[in-house]
């Protein structure tokens, strides 16, 4: 319901949007074609009968909540902002693309979860006591899931050869995460900006602290100034993300119009991050003509 004389409340910085809108004056138009694209993957009705179906259409829609995130921190000049969310997007983007490729694994994925959710009754139970938060079903019911799933998950403890200790590993693949992205083509090739670097931001470093340090006039202070290099830096590899996400939606779905969309997106995105070759965006594709 609209309020009468209700005053308008407007959040963030309209100095760093317009010095972002200086920087890449022809975002409007690719970010009017990206949304486009995605509205072709993600705004449908889709009949779904498998789980991999299920799976690549919501964690899809997942990678591209985590794109339109990314953009509201770039574009108010939150450049280390976006780094934090950008390790995140870039995970889910690998992860998309790994299961799409690998849908015999899965399972272990949706299985992993009991893992987790077993895991997290231990801090639960440390900080408000066993019988303060949790009821005993859902105490029983997750114990019960855990168990039926956990010799899935099991490692070895110890590195010698002799060794029979074992114990529940910490992930759902035999991978890790990096061998992971390796085996995932294009987006793998950012593991260094879309997973270390931002790292470095999202989780407790030292590196986190001696970034945003500044000294002038001899004095050391926290530099409290928007960062819009990073902010650019976060966004380029969130805007390659989103392209492997729609790529995954066309592969496994064939929607009608997304591919010429996803090549129209491509040269967008040659246009706004590689300006040096290629200064006109061509004549786009219409997305309704037959592929």
């Amino acid at each position: 319901m609209n309020v009468p004389n209700a005053p308008m409340s407007l959040y963030g910085f309209a100095d760093a949007c317009s010095d972002f809108d200086r920087r890449h004056p022809h975002w409007s138009a690719v970010m009017s074609r990206l949304w486009d694209a995605m509205n072709l993957a993600f705004s449908r009705k889709q009949v779904m009968d498998t789980q991999i179906e299920k799976f690549v259409y919501f964690y899809g829609n997942l990678v591209a909540e985590d794109f339109m995130e990314i953009f509201l921190m770039a574009a108010n000049g939150y450049g280390y902002g976006a780094m934090k969310l950008l390790r995140s997007m870039y995970e889910h983007t690998v992860t998309l693309r790994y299961l799409h490729d690998h849908p015999d694994e899965l399972q272990a994925f949706f299985d992993f979860d009991r893992v987790q959710q077993y895991k997290l009754m231990k801090p639960i139970f440390e900080t408000f006591g066993e019988n303060s938060v949790l009821s005993s079903g859902i105490v029983e019911d997750t114990e019960r899931r855990y168990k039926e799933v956990k010799d899935k998950f099991m490692v070895k403890s110890c590195k010698s050869k002799t060794c029979d200790e074992r114990r529940v590993g910490h992930t759902w693949s035999k991978l890790d995460f990096v061998s992971m992205a390796k085996t995932t083509g294009a987006i793998g090739t950012l593991i260094v900006p879309g997973y270390f670097i931002p790292l470095r931001h999202a989780h407790s470093t030292l590196r986190a602290m001696m970034d945003r340090l500044e000294r002038r006039d001899e004095h050391l202070g926290f530099e409290r100034e928007l960062q819009p290099h990073e902010a650019d830096q976060a966004l380029m590899t969130a805007h390659n993300c989103i392209l492997v996400a729609l790529e995954v939606q066309d592969e496994r779905f064939k929607i009608p119009g997304l591919k010429p969309a996803i090549e129209n997106c491509v040269r967008d995105w040659a246009l706004i991050w590689s300006p040096e070759s290629l200064t006109e965006l061509e004549a786009p594709v219409d997305p309704r003509s037959p592929t």
